[in-house]
């Protein structure tokens, strides 16, 4: 049997999930599962290819399948203990790295909530600056920790595991704040799809009742941890979330303003604080 075979004879999939399948499992690239079809698959080949597309139909992710996930460019390694990195993401990301670069240097920059380490990696990795990763799960620091050093970027990442800033609140300031915590509501969650909810962490998706439980938590800490001057970025799931986060931000004394993704969608909230409160 050969790759046509496979491409050709493998149903409930589509095209984009079976040449993904066999470039992981092949070690080849996907130009070159398209360019050579007649390559032939020994029975270890098709064994291991069968088990990953077994699993695809099956509803597992992607990129869990492949341990891989494509953010700002770049080839993040993810399994289950992480959250898959979104599109969304990377304009909280190109928020952050714009303000960075405004502002001068050395920074103290924290990124809560860290799990794959896509953006505080991805924010040390095109700033220059060293950045501080935090996240309640040990186990998705571990990922963050294999993504630093397969982007040659760990020696300016550290790592905590605390629950947000708690075992380093009030003990040093940050100029930066940045934060995709969960902001899944409990009503939400009812018609999230069966491929997020039984494969991606319930605990870096759900955010309570109505999404900002674990948001307000982290906002209630920022006297003490946010210097004057410093920025708080987040993103959250749309209009709603987005001008309440505002509310909770501009009671504590921060300027605040919204950014809509590429949809149209309230997706980023950003403060500076200027009158600490």
């Amino acid at each position: 049997m050969n790759i046509s075979d496979i491409i050709k004879g493998t149903r409930g999939l589509d095209i984009a999930d079976r040449l993904c399948i066999l470039s992981f499992a092949l070690s080849m690239k996907k130009e070159d599962v398209l360019t050579k079809p007649e390559k032939t698959l020994d029975f270890k080949d098709m064994e291991f290819i069968g088990s990953l597309m077994e699993k695809r139909k099956n509803g597992m992710p992607i990129a869990y399948i492949t341990k891989t996930k494509e953010f700002y460019s770049e080839e993040f390694y993810v399994d289950e203990s992480v959250l898959i990195p979104r599109p969304e993401t990377e304009l909280l990301v190109e928020e952050a790295i714009k303000i960075i670069k405004g502002l001068p240097s050395p920074l103290r920059i924290i990124d809560v909530g860290t799990g794959s380490g896509i953006i505080g990696i991805t924010i040390a990795r095109h700033t220059g600056q060293r950045v501080i990763c935090t996240d309640i799960s040990l186990d998705a620091l571990k990922v963050a920790y294999i993504n630093s050093r397969r982007l040659g970027i760990s020696e300016n990442i550290g790592f905590v595991c605390t629950d947000l800033m708690g075992s380093i609140k009030n003990h040093v300031g940050y100029d930066v704040i940045v934060a995709n915590l969960p902001y899944i509501s409990l009503k939400e969650w009812d018609d999230i799809s069966e491929e997020v909810k039984g494969y991606e962490p319930r605990c870096a998706l759900l955010g309570g009742e109505d999404g900002l439980e674990v948001y307000r938590r982290l906002i209630d800490t920022l006297p003490g941890t946010l210097n004057n001057n410093g920025w708080f970025l987040c993103e959250v799931g749309g209009s709603q979330q987005a001008r309440a986060i505002k509310d909770m931000l501009v009671q504590r004394g921060l300027d605040v303003s919204i950014k809509r993704d590429y949809s149209g969608t309230e997706r980023i909230v950003k403060g500076q604080w200027i009158n600490l409160s």
